[in-house]
C-alpha cells in the first residue's frame, strides 16, 4: 500500500507531499487547506494521486496529502471525470 524504496513518484519530482504546520497525515484530510487542494488543485495541474476509496485502482493507500504533477489540461479531465491517475493512463494512455 505504499512505495518500495527506491520507487516513489516522489523521486520522479512530479510529486510532494503537502502538509499544514503541526497537522499530521492522518489528521490533514480534516483541514480546510486539504478540502481548498481538493477544490482548486488541478486548476494548478495537481491531483490528488491516492484518493480515498480507490486503493483497489491504485494499489495504494489513501494519501490525502499527496499530490502530483500533470499538468493542466490533464488535471482537469482527471477531476472533471473524477478518475484516478491509473484510470487516466488506462482510458487516454495505454488504449490510444
Amino acid at each position: 500500500i505504499s512505495a518500495k524504496q527506491g520507487h516513489s513518484e516522489h523521486q520522479t519530482g512530479l510529486a510532494t507531499d503537502i502538509l499544514t504546520y503541526n497537522t499530521g497525515t492522518s489528521k490533514f484530510k480534516d483541514t480546510k487547506e486539504s478540502e481548498w487542494l481538493i477544490a482548486n488543485a488541478y486548476k494548478y495541474g495537481f491531483i490528488l494521486r491516492y484518493p480515498e476509496n480507490k486503493t483497489y485502482l491504485t494499489g495504494y493507500a489513501y494519501e490525502p496529502w499527496h499530490y502530483r504533477f500533470v499538468g493542466v489540461n490533464v488535471a482537469k479531465k482527471i477531476y472533471n471525470e473524477n478518475l484516478t491517475f491509473d484510470e487516466y493512463y488506462a482510458y487516454y494512455i495505454e488504449n490510444k
